[in-house]
């Protein structure tokens, strides 16, 4: 597969390399580049934040699995790892087909947004910070998939972040950082415990 560097070339990547009735998490991720950590973390903060993300389940699924990459990039390693069991998840390719039709004018309107500018914040070890932030927002997944649409602003910011280290612009990951302080802002303010 080329190198992902733009939403509608990850949308275009999965789409394509991807066949049958049903996908795995697996399939998904075997169509995107591993050797970067950028377009691994985007893909199922993208499936949480999508309509996807409305599956019953499916929050704690993309959030562990976000977890699981964004702790390796915390530790520094460069090629990622996931268990058989999360792989192996499935679910209708009719639906990652809508969901790749819809998310298309948004994911254009990103990338044209995208360019490298403060790169900075986009290496080490500002990349692991980015990381450690990602897992904190990952773990609100939990809790939060009791609420509807409740995971949307945490993984919002993880896609703000994953685009950013993607594409090697440091302001997605400044606008990620603020995303990231309203989400544990109101998390805070309206958790119901």
């Amino acid at each position: 597969m080329s190198d992902v560097n733009t939403l509608t070339d990850l949308l275009d990547d999965v789409e394509e390399g991807t066949n049958g009735d049903q996908i795995t998490i697996g399939e998904m991720l075997d169509t995107i580049d591993t050797r970067s950590f950028g377009p691994i973390l985007l893909l199922p903060a993208a499936i949480a934040l999508s309509p996807i993300g409305a599956i019953p389940g499916m929050s704690i699924v993309t959030g562990t699995i976000i977890i699981l990459f964004a702790g390796q990039l915390l530790l520094g390693r460069r090629h990622p790892w996931l268990p058989g069991f999360i792989e192996s998840v499935e679910f209708p390719r009719k639906k990652l087909k809508k969901t790749s039709k819809e998310m298309r004018p948004w994911a254009k309107y990103v990338d044209s947004a995208l360019h490298k500018r403060l790169t900075f914040l986009t290496q080490r070890p500002f990349d692991s910070i980015v990381a450690g932030i990602c897992i904190v927002l990952s773990l609100l997944f939990y809790p939060l998939a009791l609420v509807p649409w409740g995971v949307a602003l945490p993984s919002g910011a993880i896609v703000l972040f994953s685009l950013g280290l993607t594409s090697r612009d440091g302001l997605f990951v400044l606008v990620g950082l603020i995303l990231t302080a309203i989400s544990l802002y109101l998390s805070y303010t309206y958790w119901p415990l």
